[in-house]
């Protein structure tokens, strides 16, 4: 039986996030937290399609119609796939993630690319980053509405990368930075378009400090890029609260977020951010190096989703075809 199998990795916002949706850049990079996608050969239809952490099954025709409204970003990309002249053939897809759904951790990016590769492969088809970039982006419309692109970027590239919306990634580093990131989970979850929406209209409110403050980002961009590729790592984390103090003067920060932010701070990160839209997700911190367990340790009373992760992982991949 003919089997194809393809892994995505998470992501994180290191710094830009809202801000990255209104034209300026933003940092992201690749976590080693993989989606795995498992496309199997059927000898006709109908397309059976699973995700196993979501809990959801579809068995759909070439019609491609389902009715669960979460697995819809999966039949997008292989609309996608289809009208970009690449066979899908019937298969049984099965998608398999750790990445916690609707946490600003890439997830439905992840299982899409992840997806996309795996369904090509199985076709015998190769498809290259750029293109496999564009079907993931309709994944992404279908699930958030009005992406700006850095998450199918960053799970499709791999690697630490700056990216622009319209223009996509201008600068990429194939690893990531020396220590490890921790990660928590406020276990809030949300619709992404909802704090998007709610920036956009914040922005248009302030009216000419729109300007100022994505002038502000695209400066606090050029040193976070700096002190990546220098390894500073107490500057990183001074830009980190940086960013977090601008995402909660915007209104995309919770009490729960905050907590944990500040609880990274007090167990000693050199600094803490939401990552992400905002209003529920998770947040990550950065430390110095042989610090991020006792980090992620101070975080456990306050999350159930603490994990240290390194950054800068491998981008989209396929990983097997049999035969």
């Amino acid at each position: 039986m003919k089997y194809s199998r393809a892994s995505a990795p998470a992501k994180v916002i290191l710094f830009g996030e809202h801000f990255v949706v209104n034209g300026s850049r933003a940092i992201a990079t690749a976590l080693d937290l993989p989606t795995v996608a498992t496309a199997i050969e059927k000898a006709s239809w109908p397309l059976e399609i699973e995700s196993t952490s979501l809990g959801l099954r579809c068995v759909t025709g070439p019609e491609l119609t389902c009715s669960s409204r979460e697995l819809e970003p999966l039949l997008s990309i292989i609309r996608a796939l289809r009208s970009r002249d690449y066979d899908v053939p019937p298969a049984r897809l099965t998608v398999e993630s750790d990445i916690p759904p609707s946490a600003g951790l890439g997830s439905s990016a992840s299982a899409s690319a992840a997806a996309a590769a795996a369904l090509t492969a199985l076709a015998g088809q190769d498809i290259d980053p750029e293109e496999l970039f564009e079907v993931t982006m309709e994944g992404e419309r279908v699930a958030h509405g009005n992406p700006s692109g850095v998450d199918p970027a960053t799970v499709v590239y791999g690697g630490t990368i700056v990216f622009r919306r319209g223009q996509g990634v201008l600068e990429r580093l194939q690893g990531g930075l020396s220590v490890p990131l921790v990660v928590a989970d406020s276990g809030l979850r949300r619709s992404t378009a909802a704090p998007v929406l709610n920036v956009l209209k914040f922005l248009d409110r302030v009216g000419p400090l729109r300007v100022s403050l994505l002038g502000l980002v695209e400066q606090l961009i050029d040193l976070a890029w700096s002190a990546i590729r220098g390894n500073q790592l107490e500057d990183i984390g001074a830009l980190m609260n940086i960013n977090h103090g601008l995402l909660s003067a915007i209104g995309v920060s919770t009490p729960e977020l905050e907590e944990l932010v500040y609880a990274a701070r007090r167990a000693g990160a050199l600094g803490a951010k939401l990552t992400g839209a905002g209003w529920g997700g998770s947040i990550i911190a950065i430390t110095r190096p042989g610090e991020a367990e006792r980090v992620a340790a101070a975080l456990t009373s306050r999350s159930s989703w603490v994990r240290v992760l390194d950054g800068g992982a491998p981008g989209t991949r396929v990983i097997k075809v049999n035969p």
